[in-house]
C-alpha cells in the first residue's frame, strides 16, 4: 500500500484545482486501502500467518505474564520476553517479575526483571527487591540498587546501609546505593552520607565523596542550614574536581556569603568548568567582597564565556567598577577580546555600555564593529539614548560589509519603535542576490514574517516545504489568513509523510482531511507503534469530526498501550464519553517511566468538555501516594491551568521527600510556557520557606538562562 502511495502522489506533480483534487484522493484511498487489505487476506498475508513457531510461543508466554505469577520463573533469558515488551504490560506484570527476580536462576532473567521493575516503579514489589539485595551476582544487586532508588521507600534504608557497609561489595553496588540512598530522605541517610563525605580513603574501596556530596544535597531540606554551608565550604576545598564542580554548582543555589572565601581560590583552577561556576556562584552571592578578586581576574582572561560570567558577577557587585574596566578591555590589542567585550556590554542590556560601544564602532576589526552593532541592538534604550544609538547605526546600513549590514539593519529595526520592515525587505530580502546570500534572505524573511509582513508569505510557505524553514515560523502566517491553495498544499505535503503539517491541518481542517486521516491509520493498522498510526490519530483527534470516533474507539483495542493512550486521548476529544475513564485506568497501570510522555499527550487536549471529564480523575490521582502519577498528573493540569495548577507544585518543592522535589522540579524545568515563569516568581515573592525559595531561584536562572 504504501508504494502504490507513493507511486500515486508522486504522479500528482501539479493541482491546478486543489479542493477537488483532494475530494478526490479523500475518496480514493478508504477503497484502496480495503482493496489492498482484501487482497492480503486472500492471498494468505493475514497479520499472524507469518509468525513462526518461536514468535507464537514467546505471545503465549506474555499474554501469561499478567495471569501467572510463576510464569517467568522457569524461562531461559534467552526465551525471555524483551523489556520493552514486559514494559508495555504494566504493573499488571509486577508479580510475575517479582516471582522472576526471587525464584529464576538465570542472573541475566533475574537482571531483566529488576530493570522492568524499575521503570514500573510499583511500589508492591519493594519487599522483593529488598529481598533480592542479596542476589549472588553483582549485576543483579545493581539492577536492584538501582530499582530501590527509582521507587524510594524508608523501609529501603536499612537494607541498603547494610549492603553498603559489607566489605566486599562491588564498588559500582556502592556507588549506586549513595544515590539510591540520595533519593530517600532520612536522617538515617543524611549522617552515612556526610560520614562518607569526609571519607577519602574510602574504607570499603574506592573514593565515593563526589556521590556522597551529590546524595546530601538532594537532604538538604533536612539539615541545618549552617550545617550544609559548612559541608559545601570543605567541599569547594577538596582535591576532587567531580566534588569541587559539585559544591560550586550547590553554591550557587544557597547563595550564601560564607561561601564567597572558598569560592575566590577556584577562579584560578586550571579546570575551566570549576573556574566558570565559580566566577557564576560569586556573582549570584552577590558579596561585594568578591569585587577586587573579580577585576583582577578580568584582564587575564582568555575565553568568552569566562568573560561572559564575570561580567555577568561584576555588573551585580560592582555595576562602576564593571564599566571602568570593561573599557580597557573593549580597547584591548587583541582583536578577539574587544569583540567579546562588546558581546558582553551587549548582553548586560543596560544604557551604560551604549559609549563604549559607539567607540567600538569605528574599531579597525569588522568582526568587532559588528559585535557592537549587534550588542547596541540589545540595549534597553529609549528616548533621547535611543536616538543617539539610532543615528550612529543608520550610516552603517549601508555598509558594504554584508555581516555588518545586516547587524546595523536588525539592530536599528529592533531599536525602532514599530520596527523597520521597510529595511528588512529592501536592503536584505530583495537587495541580495538569491543565488550567493540565501541564508541572509532566509533570516529576513523571517523576521518580516513574525512582524506580519504579508509581502513574503509565499516565500515562506515555500520555505517551509522545502524544510528550509521551521513550521513554528511560518504556521502562524498560515493560520492567520488561509488561503486555499496554501491549505492544499499542506493537505498534500501531510498525505505524502510530512508530519510536521499535523497541527496545521488539525487548525486549519481542510476537506478530505478526515477521510485522509482515517485511510492513513487503516493501512498502519498492523502496526500500531508506527510513526504514521500516530499522527493519522493525533489528527482525527483535532479535526473534531466525529465521524472518526468508531474507528478510533477499535484502535483502542490494541495491546500496544502508548497506541491506546494516543487513541483515547484522540477519540476523547471527539466526545467519546467513555475515554476519559478509561485513560484515568491507565494512568492507574502504566510504568512510572512513560508517565512524562502521557501526561505531554494529555496536556494537548484544549476540548473544555474532555478536560471536565479528565479533571476530577486527575485532580484525584495528584493526591495520591504513588508520587511519579500525583505529579505527572499535576503536570497535565498546570499544562492546562499553570496560575491554579502551580500549587501542586509549590507543595511538591516544599515536600520532605527528596524524590517528590526533584520530580516536580524536572517538569518545571521542562514546561517553558511565560504563564509558569509568572506564577514561579509570583510564588518566590510570597515564599517564606528558604528552601523552597533556593529551588525557585534555581528554576527561574535557569529559564532566564
Amino acid at each position: 500500500m504504501n508504494r502504490m502511495r507513493e507511486w500515486f502522489l508522486g504522479r500528482c506533480t501539479s493541482v491546478p484545482r486543489v479542493g477537488s483534487t483532494f475530494v478526490f484522493l479523500a475518496a480514493l484511498l478508504p477503497a484502496a486501502v480495503a482493496g489492498v487489505q482484501a487482497t492480503r487476506v486472500a492471498a494468505g498475508f493475514a497479520q499472524d500467518d507469518g509468525a513462526n513457531e518461536t514468535m507464537r510461543a514467546r505471545r503465549r508466554l506474555l499474554n501469561a505474564v499478567p495471569r501467572d505469577p510463576a510464569v517467568l520463573i522457569n524461562v531461559p533469558f534467552r526465551d525471555m520476553p524483551s523489556s520493552p515488551e514486559l514494559v508495555n504490560l504494566g504493573k499488571r506484570s509486577t508479580a510475575a517479575l517479582e516471582r522472576c527476580l526471587a525464584d529464576n536462576v538465570e542472573a541475566d532473567a533475574r537482571a531483566r526483571c529488576a530493570i522492568v521493575l524499575q521503570a514500573l516503579g510499583d511500589k508492591r514489589a519493594l519487599p522483593t527487591l529488598q529481598a533480592a539485595l542479596e542476589d549472588w551476582d553483582a549485576t543483579v544487586r545493581l539492577r536492584v540498587v538501582k530499582a530501590l532508588g527509582a521507587m524510594p521507600d524508608k523501609s529501603s534504608v536499612a537494607p541498603l546501609i547494610r549492603l553498603f557497609e559489607r566489605k566486599d561489595e562491588d564498588l559500582a553496588v556502592r556507588s549506586e546505593i549513595v544515590r539510591a540512598l540520595g533519593s530517600i530522605s532520612d536522617k538515617r541517610v543524611v549522617a552515612l552520607l556526610r560520614k562518607e563525605l569526609q571519607n577519602r580513603a574510602g574504607d570499603g574501596g574506592g573514593d565515593l565523596r563526589a556521590a556522597a556530596f551529590d546524595a546530601l544535597w538532594l537532604h538538604r531540606h533536612l539539615m541545618d542550614r549552617n550545617t550544609l554551608i559548612g559541608d559545601v565550604a570543605k567541599s569547594l576545598a577538596s582535591d576532587d574536581q567531580q566534588l569541587v564542580l559539585s559544591a560550586t554548582f550547590a553554591a550557587s543555589e544557597l547563595r550564601a556569603t560564607k561561601l564567597t572565601a572558598a569560592l575566590i581560590p577556584l577562579m584560578e583552577s586550571a579546570n575551566p568548568e570549576i573556574a566558570n561556576k565559580a566566577i557564576y556562584a560569586l556573582g549570584r552571592i552577590g558579596d561585594k567582597t568578591a569585587t577586587k578578586a573579580l577585576l583582577a581576574r578580568l584582564p587575564d582572561v582568555r575565553e568568552s564565556r569566562m568573560l561572559n560570567n564575570l561580567a555577568f558577577a561584576l555588573e551585580r557587585l560592582d555595576k562602576n567598577a564593571f564599566y571602568a574596566e570593561i573599557a580597557k578591555t573593549i580597547e584591548h590589542k587583541q582583536a578577539v577580546i574587544r569583540l567579546n567585550s562588546a558581546f558582553v556590554l551587549g548582553d548586560v542590556t543596560h544604557e551604560e555600555g551604549l559609549p563604549l560601544l559607539r567607540k567600538a564602532l569605528s574599531d579597525a576589526s569588522d568582526f568587532v564593529r559588528t559585535s557592537a552593532v549587534a550588542a547596541i541592538g540589545k540595549l534597553a534604550l529609549d528616548g533621547a539614548t535611543r536616538d543617539a544609538a539610532l543615528a550612529a547605526l543608520e550610516p552603517l546600513t549601508n555598509d558594504a560589509n554584508l555581516s555588518l549590514r545586516e547587524a546595523a539593519i536588525y539592530a536599528v529595526h529592533a531599536l525602532s519603535p514599530g520596527g523597520r520592515t521597510d529595511l528588512l525587505h529592501d536592503r536584505l530580502f530583495r537587495g541580495l542576490d538569491p543565488q550567493k546570500q540565501r541564508p541572509a534572505i532566509r533570516r529576513a524573511a523571517v523576521a518580516l514574517g513574525q512582524a506580519g509582513d504579508a509581502r513574503v508569505r509565499d516565500y515562506l510557505v515555500n520555505c517551509a516545504f522545502a524544510h528550509l524553514c521551521d513550521m513554528s515560523e511560518v504556521g502562524p502566517i498560515l493560520t492567520k489568513t488561509p488561503r486555499d491553495a496554501d491549505t492544499g498544499r499542506v493537505l498534500f505535503a501531510w498525505a505524502r509523510g510530512d508530519h510536521r503539517m499535523t497541527p496545521l491541518v488539525a487548525t486549519l481542517r481542510p476537506a478530505g482531511a478526515t477521510s485522509l486521516a482515517m485511510s492513513s491509520l487503516r493501512e498502519s493498522w498492523g502496526s500500531p507503534d508506527a510513526y504514521e498510526a500516530t499522527e493519522a490519530m493525533k489528527l482525527l483527534g483535532g479535526l473534531g469530526d466525529t465521524s472518526a470516533v468508531e474507528l478510533l474507539d477499535r484502535r483502542t483495542g490494541t495491546e500496544l498501550r502508548s497506541a491506546r493512550i494516543v487513541a483515547l486521548v484522540a477519540a476523547g476529544r471527539l466526545g467519546h464519553g467513555p475515554a476519559a475513564g478509561r485513560l484515568a485506568m491507565e494512568l492507574d497501570d502504566v510504568a512510572a517511566e512513560s508517565l512524562p510522555e502521557v501526561s505531554r499527550a494529555l496536556g494537548l487536549v484544549v476540548e473544555p468538555t474532555f478536560r471536565a471529564g479528565l479533571n476530577p480523575l486527575l485532580e484525584e490521582r495528584t493526591r495520591g501516594a504513588d508520587t511519579n502519577l500525583a505529579i505527572a498528573a499535576a503536570a497535565v493540569r498546570l499544562t492546562w491551568e499553570p496560575e491554579a495548577g502551580f500549587f501542586r507544585f509549590l507543595d511538591a518543592l516544599a515536600s520532605t521527600s527528596s524524590f517528590e522535589r526533584e520530580l516536580a522540579a524536572r517538569y518545571l524545568a521542562k514546561n517553558r510556557d511565560p504563564r509558569v515563569t509568572w506564577a514561579m516568581r509570583r510564588a518566590l515573592a510570597r515564599e517564606g520557606r528558604e528552601d523552597v525559595r533556593d529551588r525557585l531561584r534555581a528554576l527561574l536562572d535557569e529559564r532566564g538562562t
